[in-house]
């Protein structure tokens, strides 16, 4: 027993010594295993219908990672191209219109000037000169220092984007791979996990339901979340006039999911198009629709459906996304509120075996009562 003692005391210290550098190892592919474990949750009652039906787990893990992978970058692709061919065609006519105003300065002079002018019709724009506020040509000047910054922030993200290329391809490539073995092999792996931690198989079946639970709320909510800004963004395309409106609304919402893009991505550009082509009205009504109206969907639907299935306040939720999104980045949109449950999961565990301890020493205080 000594011995045995000893041994485990000594593979426990070489596993402490060696998890530092398997973190340092593990840590390039950390996202990529997120990504599928994520969908590996969502997914796995296919996977587990068809295994039932064909008889072949191994066969029905292959279909399943196989048609996921190919529905989801389908998808992608749809999205990425409508984008692509939007953006190209308001590039090309962007470009006609800056050879007839004389190249891309004198447009964006102009376009100064016009936004100013309309402005004008309803501020005081000529009224105390000598104020900055008030002054066109401060108006004027700083109008196309913002129009630089724009294109320039869109020129500088265009060439991040086909710059990311490759890496996104990688990405995909390491998501199949580790999708097909947490599919095939998740619940044997969490069985072992089980049985390392020193903590009884009730306590570890509940932590496994509360992140299960917490990443198809997540989810869920993330596309209650898309389908509401892509019919929000729908029907302000349709009031401002945009040819098949509710394609574009349905581009948007897809593009809602990706993270710290999201929809803007859809509906900026044509705002920018519509000034640049003078119809300021529509710019302005459609910015004002997009930012305060369709952006505000995410803050609020989000959070109240992942509270509601999550058993957490909705502003608790919205906190934990916009902090766990500033810790880990795009992941952090599920990551945050998967925490802040596996916390609340925790505390009740422990509160679960402290009223346990409490009851087993009152019950030995009334034994050795009774006893004396």
């Amino acid at each position: 027993m000594i011995r045995h003692q000893g041994s485990l005391v000594f593979l426990a210290a070489a596993l402490i010594v060696l998890l530092p550098f398997l973190w340092q190892v593990a840590r390039p592919f950390l996202h990529s295993f997120i990504l599928a474990a994520v969908l590996s949750i969502v997914i796995y009652p296919v996977q587990e219908w068809l295994s039932l039906r064909i008889g072949r787990p191994g066969l029905a893990t292959l279909i399943t990672t196989l048609g996921t992978v190919l529905i989801v970058g389908s998808i992608l692709l749809v999205v990425g191209l409508t984008i692509t061919n939007e953006l190209t065609a308001a590039y090309s006519a962007l470009s006609q219109r800056s050879l007839e105003e004389g190249g891309w300065p004198a447009l964006v002079s102009h376009t100064a000037d016009r936004t100013i002018d309309a402005m004008a019709a309803y501020l005081p724009v000529n009224y105390l000169s000598t104020n900055v506020l008030f002054n066109k040509d401060a108006i004027r000047a700083e109008l196309i220092d913002r129009m630089k910054d724009a294109s320039g922030y869109l020129l500088t993200n265009i060439g991040a984007a086909v710059g990311g290329v490759t890496n996104l391809l990688i990405t995909a490539l390491l998501v199949t791979i580790f999708l097909h073995f947490l599919l095939r092999y998740g619940r044997q792996w969490i069985g072992q996990l089980s049985v390392l931690t020193p903590i009884d198989a009730h306590s570890s079946a509940s932590l496994v339901r509360t992140i299960h639970d917490s990443v198809l709320a997540n989810v869920i909510g993330l596309f209650a979340a898309a389908v509401a800004q892509g019919l929000l963004l729908g029907l302000g395309f349709w009031f401002v006039g945009l040819r098949t409106p509710w394609l574009w609304g349905a581009v948007g919402g897809l593009a809602s999911i990706i993270p710290i893009v999201g929809a803007p991505i859809v509906w900026l550009p044509v705002v920018v198009g519509f000034a640049l082509g003078g119809a300021y009205g529509k710019a302005l009504g459609l910015g004002l629709w997009g930012s305060l109206v369709v952006g505000s969907v995410d803050n609020l639907l989000r959070p109240f459906v992942v509270g509601t299935r999550d058993k957490h306040h909705p502003m608790l939720i919205a906190l934990a996304a916009g902090g766990g999104t500033y810790a880990f980045g795009p992941l952090g949109i599920l990551l945050g509120p998967l925490l802040v449950s596996l916390s609340a999961a925790l505390l009740k565990e422990i509160q679960a075996l402290v009223s346990f301890a409490e009851m087993v020493a009152s019950y030995g205080e009334h034994e050795d009562s009774l006893e004396n």
